[in-house]
């Protein structure tokens, strides 16, 4: 199975080829753009790195033109919010193996934690990414605060990107819910 997150550019022009190769429904799972932007910069900041980055890199238009992409081909999908993905794991996973005629079961829901393990294929340089998902033994819930846009920093267009972003991620959950391809807790 293919999981996309909001963050597509890592696929880039190996969308269509993981597409061909990946079981379906594909699942798409997204995240409020404020949410997306707020933290980007702060992991760039945690690493010592300029906070601005290529608002390619936010990912929307790319999510946008991906699920184009599977409507067009008629490749089922979901959409999957992450707030109601932390929220309601339980009641999302039931729906999506429903849907694909597998059990479910609650013990999927947690694990070991995994902190020795390395995901960094960059000789550590993004290791502190990856700790607090590799020390869970479960799905948290989604706590953040959601920053109005007025907190989103104007430098580098963020702001404005943002405001974009954000359209399509409201267009993506209205029209998912409509057509029953969006799984909401």
């Amino acid at each position: 199975d293919l999981v996309i997150k909001e963050m597509p550019y890592q696929v880039g022009e190996n969308f269509e080829l993981l597409i061909s190769l990946s079981a379906h429904p594909i699942i798409f799972l997204i995240r409020d753009p404020r949410l997306n932007v707020v933290s980007r910069i702060s992991k760039k900041i945690e690493a010592g790195q300029d906070p601005r980055f290529p608002l390619i890199e936010t990912g929307w238009e790319l999510l946008l033109d991906q699920v184009r992409y599977c409507r067009e081909r008629d490749i089922p999908y979901f959409v999957v919010d992450s707030v109601d993905f932390r929220t309601c794991p339980s009641d999302v996973f039931s729906k999506i193996f429903e849907h694909l005629y597998m059990p479910f079961s609650l013990e999927m829901l947690s694990w070991r934690a995994t902190p020795h393990v390395n995901l960094d294929n960059l000789d550590g340089h993004h290791s502190h990414l990856y700790s607090r998902v590799l020390s869970s033994t479960g799905i948290e819930p989604a706590e953040e605060k959601i920053p109005g846009l007025d907190e989103i920093p104007k430098e580098n267009g963020f702001r404005e990107h943002v405001a974009k972003c954000l359209a399509i991620y409201s267009n993506l959950r209205l029209e998912a819910e409509k057509n029953a391809c969006v799984v909401v807790g």
